[in-house]
């Protein structure tokens, strides 16, 4: 009779042990799941806007090239635009790793970006617009807007590019100065090493 209710004893430890480890499995792979739900979700959060940025450039891109008339030059002066601001943003952030001087251009870039923002708005109405007389109506101011933006980005770039080459090139002055002085430097150690050991 105990050695029954001993096994029996047994019996309910073990299952009871394997029902905890159970629960505590059950629990950590929970727990593992929901962290890793709520890291692709931050992730997805963070990338979000890129992505339908890149989706959005690609549909206005294709806009461009399909449409006909204002609501293709719309689709095409929104993609102008980006690209004027784009290359801008990549000059001037190069830039300014080596020149700390661009920090007011890259003031006035955000500006421009801010006011290109709007303009991209009023671009993509318009380029959806179904009604074509408020497109031929709207398109002129716009495109003046938009060139005007694209004119002040392209010329912080210029000013940018024409700094850096201005620095290159003193700095290239200057080191063909002290590659010189370094030969003339050596040559005369040459020369003075020559005429110690005598003839």
């Amino acid at each position: 009779m105990s050695l029954a209710s001993d096994g029996m004893q047994a019996v309910a430890l073990v299952l009871g042990a394997g029902v905890a480890a159970l629960l505590v499995f059950i629990g950590v792979v929970v727990i593992f799941a929901v962290v890793v739900r709520r890291s692709v979700r931050r992730r997805i959060e963070r990338h979000a806007p890129r992505l339908r940025g890149l989706v959005d450039d690609a549909a206005s891109r294709a806009r461009g090239y399909t449409r006909m008339g204002g609501a293709g030059e719309a689709a095409r002066l929104r993609n102008a635009l980006r690209r004027s601001l784009e290359h801008t943003r990549r000059v001037l952030d190069a830039g300014y790793t080596r020149d700390a001087q661009l920090s007011e251009a890259l003031r006035l870039l955000d500006r421009l970006e801010r006011l290109a923002d709007g303009l991209d708005t009023d671009l993509r109405m318009l380029e959806r617009e179904p009604d074509p007389a408020r497109v031929a109506r709207e398109l002129p101011v716009l495109r003046e807007r938009a060139e005007r933006v694209q004119h002040a980005a392209g010329s912080l770039r210029w000013a940018a590019q024409d700094r850096e080459r201005a620095f290159e090139r003193d700095e290239l002055d200057r080191l063909g100065r002290d590659v010189e002085n370094e030969v003339s430097a050596l040559r005369e150690a040459a020369q003075s090493a020559k005429e110690a050991l005598g003839p």
